[in-house]
């Protein structure tokens, strides 16, 4: 019997923004569906809204993976050998198996190991295991997880960081935005 084909990418795990499957690599902005090695593709959400989306190509995925500590991969690879449920999808928490449909199920993360337009394997976690989980993470790990938030995930400006408004003396005066402070 021939293996079946994975199924495809499913709109749980499209991209919120552009509103269609991902296309690119947060980090590296190579192409993901010609991508050999395959990509990852993680969703948060806080009270049932995305507040963080990225796909990360598996030579990004490995990098970073790299820069965690030892520490933290031993223990994560521990926790999930003892703990985690493989196939329990992107409805139900892989940890805990809570479903995602439950009333006040409104913080978790759904992860999916896709390769070209086929997913090959999804998880979520709910927030409470979620927060158990970042409990297992180095200080180190936590500086490489900023890093990575702060270098694709660019917010608001920091105070300081926004223009003044100057006038300039004329008798049509008009607003210029300046950088300086």
């Amino acid at each position: 019997m021939a293996d079946e084909p994975s199924p495809p990418i499913p709109r749980d795990l499209h991209c919120e923004y552009e509103e269609r499957a991902f296309r690119h690599c947060t980090r590296c902005g190579e192409t993901l569906e010609d991508d050999q090695g395959g990509f990852q593709i993680s969703k948060a959400y806080k009270k049932g809204e995305c507040v963080m989306e990225y796909a990360l190509c598996d030579h990004c995925r490995i990098a970073m993976m790299e820069e965690f500590s030892q520490e933290s991969k031993k223990r994560l690879s521990d926790y999930q050998h003892e703990n985690v449920d493989l196939h329990r999808g992107l409805h139900h928490c892989s940890v805990c198996g809570v479903a995602r449909s439950e009333e006040g199920m409104d913080d978790f993360v759904i992860t999916g190991i896709c390769e070209g337009v086929h997913l090959i394997h999804s998880i979520m976690v709910c927030g409470k295991c979620g927060d158990g989980i970042q409990e297992l993470i180095s200080v180190k790990t936590r500086d490489t997880w900023r890093r990575f938030v702060d270098e694709n995930f660019p917010g608001p400006p920091s105070e300081g960081e926004y223009p003044e408004i100057e006038e300039v003396p004329s008798p049509h005066a008009i607003p210029v935005f300046t950088t300086q402070g």
